[in-house]
């Protein structure tokens, strides 16, 4: 089953066992028919009522999954490199999103950022600098962080990036856009769109706002009965998933399920 699936059905069982419900997947439209556009899955009840479930994933900034990419190949292997590690400090590094070119071999500026980098790190004291990693067909600058820490501390290497100007509005936009004419085309007793935070870049709030304020572009917002946020950063580290109400009411209700046991609990009720 994909992952998209799997948090469709760990939503219902958060349902089901924190209210009694009843619902079941009983068709999934999108996977069923690839060649027209159709909502996610359909479930039903004991009673035969109907819901349709779309879900799309709310990303910090436009373009996110093609940066984390590149930044993690580039970038990932520096966390706790060894070669970077300065005793008695603590090594920050850190880029723009966005710094990393496209058609370019990403492995070949791994290596060259790392050299440069382990040529730069035990030269500087601590406080903050900008380095340029030279030889590169394109202009790659580093923000380099040295601090010092105490003898009872161990030494460490981060990296990080710094976010974009706040464009969650327009990815909520394109999300609305995309799906909910898939969602409400299904013919159902009750559309929900399921949205999905896989980062701390945004709480539930901001989603909440940005969907408000593009409700006069969006005026089929009104078909849709529910609207929740799935936040699934625990979902890989501790098998735990949090299920947030954003309409009708704006965190009516907070569930939490532990995926160990499919124990539901309702939070700050």
């Amino acid at each position: 089953m994909k992952r998209d699936q799997q948090l469709v059905c760990h939503f219902l069982t958060a349902l089901n066992r924190q209210y009694g419900a009843s619902l079941e997947i009983v068709r999934w439209p999108d996977e069923d028919d690839r060649q027209t556009p159709a909502v996610e899955a359909v479930a039903s009840d004991a009673s035969g009522r109907t819901v349709a479930i779309e879900h799309t994933l709310i990303q910090p900034f436009e373009g996110e999954r093609i940066d984390t990419d590149r930044f993690m190949k580039v970038f990932g292997p520096l966390e706790g490199c060894a070669d970077l590690m300065k005793p008695g400090y603590n090594v920050r590094v850190g880029v723009k999103v966005g710094a990393i070119s496209t058609g370019i071999r990403w492995e070949a500026v791994a290596d060259r950022v790392r050299s440069t980098l382990t040529n730069i790190v035990p030269t500087l004291g601590d406080g903050d600098s900008l380095e340029n990693i030279t030889g590169l067909p394109f202009t790659l600058n580093v923000e380099l962080g040295i601090e010092r820490h105490g003898p009872e501390e161990a030494d460490h290497v981060w990296v990080w990036r710094s976010l974009p100007a706040d464009t969650l509005k327009d990815v909520v936009r394109q999300a609305l856009r995309t799906k909910l004419p898939k969602l409400l085309a299904e013919q159902t007793n009750r559309h929900i769109l399921l949205l999905e935070q896989a980062d701390y870049a945004h709480g539930h709030a901001s989603v909440r706002i940005a969907i408000d304020e593009l409700s006069p572009e969006f005026p089929q917002l009104t078909q849709v009965d529910e609207i929740w946020l799935a936040v699934t950063t625990c979902w890989g580290t501790d098998d735990v998933l949090f299920f947030n109400e954003l309409a009708p009411n704006v965190m009516g209700r907070k569930l939490k399920l532990d995926l160990r046991t499919s124990m539901t609990t309702a939070l700050g009720q």
